[in-house]
């Protein structure tokens, strides 16, 4: 009888157990695996919002910079600071690295006219 009582009670505690050392390095493997396969991803949306970021400020500026040159009677460029403290701009725009945008008037090809060019220094294109 008292054989049969510590069998089960055996069984009692085995069953109650936690998980093994080995199941728990199974699962932090395979957390390991997936994370390092999703971290590229999150690193390449980033520079893609940045690359957004700046084409959409270019076109921004740009139209300002046509728009007071026309309101002006001016072949005068203005600088993002000028577009933005005469109220051309909203706010005085910065690069995703915090540098300035350039504005400057370029010959069109044909040679006929100029066009408005803004870069920015940390594009990559």
């Amino acid at each position: 009888m008292e054989r049969i009582r510590q069998r089960l009670l055996n069984k009692k505690q085995r069953s109650q157990g936690g998980f093994t050392l080995v199941e728990l390095m199974v699962v932090v493997a395979i957390i390991a695996i997936l994370a390092s396969l999703a971290m590229p991803q999150f690193l390449n949306a980033s520079n893609k919002a940045k690359e957004a970021k700046i084409k959409s400020d270019v076109t921004t500026i740009s139209n300002a910079a046509q728009l007071y040159m026309m309101e002006q009677s001016t072949d005068a460029v203005p600088t993002v600071d000028t577009l933005y403290k005469e109220g051309y701009l909203t706010e005085h725009v910065k690069t995703p690295k915090g540098g300035e945008y350039t504005v400057t008037s370029v010959q069109n090809e044909g040679g006929k006219g100029k066009h408005i060019a803004v870069t920015a220094p940390d594009s990559e294109n």
